[in-house]
């Protein structure tokens, strides 16, 4: 388990996550729709599949609010490219080596 130091900063960085997560899955939305070259039912298909994917991906990384899940969500963060190094040197030497482990 980590810390109440780092409990605290990580219920910020995983909002400021997921926040970006569900961004990029809206640029992904916007970029199909966008998408001339495709028939409205490919671009259908393309955004099911892409809404589907983007849930599980969503809840494997962020479902749970336990601190003795914290350090794993912040390992599926960092793998995704979801924490910029400002929040990662929020937590404490302990946490930021676990964290900077997991690429």
């Amino acid at each position: 388990m980590i810390s109440e130091a780092d409990w605290k900063h990580f219920k910020q960085v995983k909002v400021d996550a997921l926040d970006k997560c569900c961004q990029q899955v809206l640029d992904e939305i916007r970029k199909g729709i966008d998408n001339p070259e495709l028939s409205n039912h490919a671009k259908y298909l393309y955004l099911y599949k892409l809404m589907e994917n983007s849930d599980k991906r969503i809840a494997n990384i962020f479902d749970y609010n336990a601190r003795s899940k914290a350090m794993l969500q912040l390992a599926l963060m960092k793998s995704d490219g979801l924490l910029e190094a400002k929040q990662i040197n929020g937590f404490s030497d302990e946490l930021q080596s676990f964290i900077n482990s997991h690429d």
